[in-house]
Protein backbone atom coordinates (compact mmCIF):
# COMPACT_ATOMS: atom_id res chain seq x y z
CA UNK A 1 0.00 0.00 0.00
CA UNK A 2 1.54 3.17 -1.12
CA UNK A 3 0.86 6.58 0.86
CA UNK A 4 2.43 10.15 0.53
CA UNK A 5 5.24 11.44 2.26
CA UNK A 6 7.54 14.45 2.33
CA UNK A 7 10.36 12.68 2.25
CA UNK A 8 12.87 13.56 -0.30
CA UNK A 9 16.43 12.57 -1.13
CA UNK A 10 19.14 13.40 -3.64
CA UNK A 11 19.95 11.46 -6.70
CA UNK A 12 22.54 14.42 -7.64
CA UNK A 13 23.59 17.88 -6.65
CA UNK A 14 20.91 19.37 -9.55
CA UNK A 15 17.77 17.67 -8.64
CA UNK A 16 15.88 16.06 -5.59
CA UNK A 17 13.88 12.67 -6.50
CA UNK A 18 11.00 11.87 -4.06
CA UNK A 19 10.95 8.86 -1.92
CA UNK A 20 8.23 5.75 -2.14
CA UNK A 21 6.82 4.45 0.81
CA UNK A 22 4.85 1.30 1.00
CA UNK A 23 3.55 -0.85 3.92
CA UNK A 24 2.44 -4.26 4.50
CA UNK A 25 -0.68 -4.70 6.88
CA UNK A 26 -0.66 -5.65 10.18
CA UNK A 27 0.88 -8.75 10.47
CA UNK A 28 2.33 -11.42 13.21
CA UNK A 29 5.74 -12.53 13.42
CA UNK A 30 6.79 -14.83 17.04
CA UNK A 31 3.26 -13.70 18.24
CA UNK A 32 4.19 -9.94 18.06
CA UNK A 33 2.28 -7.60 15.39
CA UNK A 34 4.77 -6.14 13.05
CA UNK A 35 4.21 -3.93 10.23
CA UNK A 36 6.88 -4.01 7.22
CA UNK A 37 7.81 -0.47 5.67
CA UNK A 38 9.46 -0.37 2.13
CA UNK A 39 11.64 3.48 0.86
CA UNK A 40 11.96 3.33 -2.86
CA UNK A 41 13.40 5.40 -5.06
CA UNK A 42 14.19 4.03 -8.15
CA UNK A 43 16.07 0.75 -7.44
CA UNK A 44 17.62 1.98 -4.07
CA UNK A 45 15.35 0.44 -1.49
CA UNK A 46 15.47 0.47 2.17
CA UNK A 47 13.67 -1.67 4.69
CA UNK A 48 12.80 -1.64 7.83
CA UNK A 49 9.48 -2.54 10.74
CA UNK A 50 7.00 -1.30 13.30
CA UNK A 51 7.32 -1.37 16.17
CA UNK A 52 11.60 -1.63 15.98
CA UNK A 53 11.85 1.63 14.12
CA UNK A 54 15.34 0.52 12.83
CA UNK A 55 16.04 -0.02 8.85
CA UNK A 56 17.21 -3.59 8.47
CA UNK A 57 18.00 -3.73 4.64
CA UNK A 58 19.06 -1.59 2.21
CA UNK A 59 20.73 -0.90 -0.64
CA UNK A 60 21.68 2.91 -2.49
CA UNK A 61 20.98 4.80 0.12
CA UNK A 62 23.10 7.07 1.93
CA UNK A 63 23.66 6.65 5.54
CA UNK A 64 22.07 10.44 6.51
CA UNK A 65 19.19 9.11 4.52
CA UNK A 66 18.89 5.82 6.48
CA UNK A 67 18.67 7.96 9.36
CA UNK A 68 16.17 9.98 7.91
CA UNK A 69 13.97 7.25 7.11
CA UNK A 70 14.56 6.01 10.99
CA UNK A 71 13.17 9.04 12.21
CA UNK A 72 10.20 9.01 9.96
CA UNK A 73 9.29 5.94 11.36
CA UNK A 74 9.80 7.19 14.61
CA UNK A 75 7.73 10.53 13.82
CA UNK A 76 5.20 8.46 11.48
CA UNK A 77 4.44 5.59 13.62
CA UNK A 78 0.37 6.34 14.56
CA UNK A 79 -0.18 7.04 10.64
CA UNK A 80 1.85 4.01 9.46
CA UNK A 81 0.21 1.86 11.99
CA UNK A 82 -3.33 3.37 10.38
CA UNK A 83 -2.57 2.71 6.96
CA UNK A 84 -1.38 -0.56 7.89
CA UNK A 85 -4.94 -1.12 9.19
CA UNK A 86 -6.49 -0.51 5.90
CA UNK A 87 -4.38 -3.51 3.65
CA UNK A 88 -6.42 -6.08 2.57
CA UNK A 89 -3.76 -8.88 2.59
CA UNK A 90 -6.18 -11.08 0.75
CA UNK A 91 -7.54 -8.84 -1.60
CA UNK A 92 -4.35 -7.59 -2.44
CA UNK A 93 -2.58 -11.51 -2.85
CA UNK A 94 -5.22 -11.93 -5.45
CA UNK A 95 -4.40 -9.54 -7.49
Amino acid sequence: MNFNTDIHAQQDSSHAQQVQIICSGILRKDGDKIIYVRFERGKDYAEGSIPGGRITTHNGFTPEELAQFEDYLAEHRFEIIEQAKTVNLMKNFMK
